[in-house]
Parts: C-alpha cells; sequence; structure tokens
C-alpha cells in the first residue's frame, strides 16, 4: 500500500516529514503513528488506515515534498522489508491526483498546532516576479524553488540567500522552505551574548513543538512588524445585565456557556464593517483588504501553549452563533482535534485574559493581520455617569479593551476611532433582544 504526503487542507501544497516514529522493517498496527508532517501552517501526526510491514521509506526525515508523494510502501503483515531500489523502481514522487480510493493513504489526526501561525498568501502572488523575490536577489538561490512563506521571510527579514543556498544545496535538497530562513542569520549584526551559567538547583525546560513554534513566529512578528497600541475603559453593564438574565436558558438552549467574549466579538464585527483597514493582511507596500470577517480567537492549552483557531464568516453569526462557535473552535483546539483549515485564513484576532483577572494585556500582532484586540477582566468601578438632572457616580461593571495594530496599515487615529466605535457600540446597543 502506498503511503502517501496527504492534503493537509485547501491551501496546503506540500508538507515537511518532520520525523519518523517508525523504521524500515518495523510491524505496524493500524492507528499506529507513522510519521509527523510539519507545513507552513500546521503540524499533524499520520497514522497508518491498515496493519502490515513497513517496507520502504522513501521521503526521510526533513524533506519537503509536494501533497501525493509517495512517502513509504506499507507491505502485508509479515511480508519483510524489501531491499534498496534503483532509482528508476522508486514510485513516482507525485501520485496522480485521481478519486480518493485511488490511492490509499495513511490518515492525518491532528495534534495541537503553533499559535499565530502563517497564512495563505496566494491573494499576494500574483504581482510578484516568477520566483517572489527581487531579481538580484533570486540570482544568489541559484535557481532552488521557493515556498510563498519563505518569499515573505526572504523579504522581511533580509536573510543571507547565499549562504541558504549553500546549506540547501549541501543535504541535497530542491526547494527553500520557512524552516530554512528562520534558521539562517540575517544580514544584521550579530549580537554578543556569554553563555548562560547553570546553578545549583536550576532546572532545563526545552521548548514543546508547540511553543517553539509560537516563539518563533512571535518572534518574528516583532521584529518586523512596528507595533503601536491603544486601550479604553468600556461600561459593559449593558451586556452583565443581559448576561445575568439570560444565562441560565442559554446554556441550557444551546449547551455553552454564556462569556462576555461572544459580546465583544459581536460588536468588533460590527465595527470592522465600518473600518476595513483593520480586516485587513499587510504584504509589502499595499494593505489587502478583507470582505469576510474571520476571527481568530487566541485559545490557551491548559498553559502548555496556545493557539487561533478561527470562526469564520464570523459577520453572519449573531452573539448565540459567536459563543457557540467560539466554544466549537476552543473544544477542538484543547482536544487535538483542529483542522488546518480551523487554523487558516484570519483576518482580525481577539486574545481574552479576563478570566486571569489581567488590567490590561498589549498582545503581539498575529500576522499577516494588521490588528489584535484584547479583553480583560470585568471589574466593579465607580464611574462618571451622564444623566438629564447632571452628572453622578455609580458603580458600573468595567472592561479594559485594548489593541495592538501594525503602524504601517493605518495610524492612531484611524485606530481609536475604531476603539471609540466599538465602545458605543457595547454601551448603547440592546443586547437583551439580541439574546432574544
Amino acid at each position: 500500500m502506498n503511503v502517501i504526503m496527504p492534503q493537509l487542507g485547501e491551501t496546503v501544497a506540500e508538507g515537511k516529514v518532520a520525523s519518523w516514529f517508525k523504521k524500515v522493517g518495523d510491524k505496524i498496527v493500524a492507528g499506529e503513528n507513522l510519521f509527523l508532517i510539519e507545513t507552513d501552517k500546521v503540524s499533524m501526526e499520520v497514522q497508518a488506515t491498515e496493519s502490515g510491514t513497513l517496507t520502504d521509506i522513501y521521503v526521510p526525515a526533513g524533506e519537503t515534498v509536494p501533497v501525493g508523494t509517495v512517502v513509504a510502501i506499507l507491505g502485508k503483515p509479515g511480508e519483510t522489508a524489501s531491499e534498496p531500489k534503483p532509482a528508476d523502481a522508486v514510485p513516482q514522487r507525485v501520485a496522480a491526483r485521481g478519486p480518493k480510493s485511488a490511492v490509499p493513504t495513511a490518515a492525518p489526526v491532528a495534534a495541537p498546532i503553533s499559535a499565530y501561525q502563517p497564512f495563505s498568501l496566494k491573494p499576494f502572488e500574483e504581482v510578484r516576479t516568477p520566483t517572489g523575490i527581487a531579481l538580484p536577489q533570486a540570482a544568489a538561490l541559484g535557481g532552488l524553488k521557493v515556498t510563498p512563506l519563505a518569499r515573505r521571510l526572504i523579504r522581511d527579514t533580509g536573510a543571507d540567500l547565499a549562504a541558504i543556498a549553500q546549506r540547501v544545496k549541501a543535504r541535497g535538497g530542491w526547494r527553500v522552505a520557512a524552516a530554512d530562513i528562520a534558521a539562517a542569520p540575517a544580514n544584521v549584526p550579530a549580537i554578543a551574548r556569554a553563555p548562560i551559567a547553570l546553578r545549583d538547583g536550576d532546572t532545563v525546560e526545552p521548548l514543546n513543538r508547540i511553543r517553539a513554534q509560537t516563539a518563533a513566529h512571535l518572534a518574528e512578528a516583532w521584529r518586523t512588524i512596528p507595533h503601536a497600541f491603544q486601550a479604553v475603559e468600556i461600561d459593559v453593564s449593558g451586556i452583565a445585565a443581559a448576561r445575568e438574565k439570560a444565562k441560565s436558558a442559554f446554556e441550557q438552549r444551546h449547551g455553552v456557556a454564556l462569556t462576555y467574549l461572544p459580546f465583544i466579538a459581536r460588536a468588533v464585527c460590527i465595527a470592522l464593517g465600518q473600518f476595513p483597514k483593520a480586516n485587513a493582511s499587510f504584504d509589502r507596500d499595499r494593505l489587502i483588504l478583507h470582505r469576510e470577517i474571520n476571527l481568530g480567537i487566541a485559545t490557551d492549552l491548559d498553559q502548555g501553549g496556545l493557539v487561533v483557531p478561527v470562526v469564520h464568516r464570523a459577520e453572519d453569526l449573531n452573539v448565540a452563533g459567536l459563543a457557540k462557535a467560539i466554544a466549537r473552535q476552543a473544544e477542538k483546539a484543547r482536544t487535538g482535534k483542529l483542522a488546518p483549515d480551523d487554523i487558516a485564513g484570519a483576518t482580525y484576532s481577539i486574545t481574552n485574559n479576563g478570566t486571569f483577572g489581567t488590567l490590561f494585556t498589549m498582545p503581539v500582532i498575529n500576522a499577516p493581520n494588521v490588528a489584535i484586540l484584547s479583553l480583560d477582566s470585568v471589574r466593579k468601578a465607580p464611574m462618571v455617569v451622564e444623566g438629564p438632572k447632571g452628572d453622578s457616580v455609580a458603580i458600573r461593571r468595567v472592561a479594559m479593551v485594548g489593541q495592538s495594530f501594525d503602524h504601517r496599515a493605518f495610524d492612531g487615529s484611524y485606530a481609536g476611532s475604531l476603539l471609540r466605535r466599538i465602545k458605543e457600540i457595547v454601551e448603547t446597543r440592546d443586547w437583551a433582544a439580541e439574546l432574544g
């Protein structure tokens, strides 16, 4: 049986065999993990769909191949591993893309996925050179193929292309991937750091895969994006009253808890319809304004990492729809059941730290988005309330809502106007009527 590189989402064209869990000659039981795939968007474990013996491995760990490539052969139970085959006996690298039943394949099973993953750059490639890199730079790569994400990283990081090409060719590779760029030193002076000495009682905790991927992506975003931050206090007393009245019946009817987050998400969707530059992706010297509002919701994995599943077409959902969609995506994230499309295509992101009692949070932008909203704890606070008989002081429910934004995309006046509009919506909307 051919084991092929599976399709990991509509926008994913290739995958990297990060590691093999089995070796040639091993007996395989259906359901066992065969190998780990890494793409520019997702990490996934691939399981065997049948039992047998792993007789051949054609794609070693560390190599990236197109979707449909035969990566290994799973023989019948009891079959022995074959001798090395001549090149002309190896199956074609890319299998025919006929009906799925025509080529048996291992089944991908989602593992927890890194937060703030890069997204599809297909809309951006139409204006680029054939390699996606400025022509004087492209020559340094010596004809190697370059993935879309690697092109963007080359453009943004100033990586040493000649050194990258030398390393890729030395290992027998044929293409440059994002990992090659991330591992390459940029053309900037190195910062000398003394090694950290371990003292008695110190322990070393290696980063898990999620944390390592998150670290690489967030460090890149922080280094290349000019972040700016603003925050406003919002009176959420209207939400609190509507929520208190409806939460018990809502949970019984919909099966999810009614938190503050879907109300804020609803206000964000309404406001983004009036401030489209914030629902956008920054690309080089232009802004791509998205028609759909796809909300990325930062989700904590019990302090073991962070992922950002996406609620697609969020503008079409009311508070109840958003509550259910957010809960569904969070549950999939925490149980390791996110599919590649569940983390693809975010156009604006929200992070909610309110449950931890934080006052305000300045989040890192989820590139290529141009803004991310933070929602912190709801607390009781004295506020000046305007009334027909003048001003008075009352105890209100107050939340701090902040927004980090890419200063290349728009300025503080635009960002501040968006926050003011979100505040107006939250404070004046009839939330009880929306909950029905």
